[in-house]
């Protein structure tokens, strides 16, 4: 079992999208559903982390990020193996070029 940690940076991008669907587009059913499907993705990936593939960009690769498609946003992870830890980097809209911002 691995234990997950979500970064500061990652935390914040999540209370945002959170609030924009939720007040934004005034979808509050719909913030909830996105926030119980990132939770699963947590159960997910502290009993297989390695069940989501990694990161397209050769470079994000090669540094070892991974990704997981939650609804319309992608979120971006790494694999701690040593210490059976996975840390939750950034979470950005699918559309965005994130490749550069991590």
């Amino acid at each position: 079992m691995y234990k997950v940690n979500v970064s500061e940076r990652a935390e914040d991008e999540l209370n945002k999208i959170i609030f924009y669907i939720a007040e934004k587009l005034a979808a509050p059913k719909a913030a909830t559903d996105f926030v119980d499907e990132v939770d699963a993705c947590y159960e997910h990936l502290e009993q297989n982390p390695f069940m989501y593939e990694q990161c397209r960009n050769p470079k994000l690769q090669q540094e070892g990020y991974r990704r997981a498609v939650i609804k319309n946003y992608i979120m971006i992870y790494k694999i701690y193996e040593e210490s059976k830890q996975v840390v939750v980097h950034s979470f950005f809209y699918g559309r965005q070029d994130y490749t550069n911002m991590i």
